[in-house]
């Protein structure tokens, strides 16, 4: 039974590119190998494994990617059938960013000051 005043189910995530599943599987056994280092240095370490693997073995990361990728259209697709098209939250984001900038420099703050004399001159 659904009610209007229930919130609605989350929508499906985006699967993880071949890279990232890579980096899920290996991650803790290279920080135990690796103990102190930070985690952005662990990532550079991991990425450069990562480079150096075997075609078939990127292959293989890359035909998990496309699996999850088959699934998750599917369940998109079922998800927007009942509750409509996925909202891009990001870009509405962008969006209100855009609204509230303010100039970032001289010439900008100028340029609009400008404007606006201008639109007055014409009243």
């Amino acid at each position: 039974m659904t009610d209007n005043n229930t919130k609605k189910e989350a929508p499906p995530k985006r699967p993880q590119c071949a890279f990232f599943i890579y980096k899920q599987e290996v991650y803790q056994q290279v920080k135990d190998a690796n103990p102190g280092k930070k985690m952005t240095d662990i990532t550079k370490i991991i990425s450069e494994q990562y480079k150096q693997l075997a075609k078939d073995k990127i292959d293989q990361y890359e035909q998990k990617y496309k699996d999850s990728k088959a699934i998750f259209e599917k369940e998109k697709k079922a998800y927007e059938d009942v509750h409509g098209k996925i909202k891009n939250e990001r870009k509405k984001k962008k969006d209100d960013a855009k609204v509230t900038k303010k100039p970032q420099n001289k010439k900008q703050k100028k340029q609009e000051s400008e404007e606006d004399e201008s639109s007055e001159d014409d009243d």
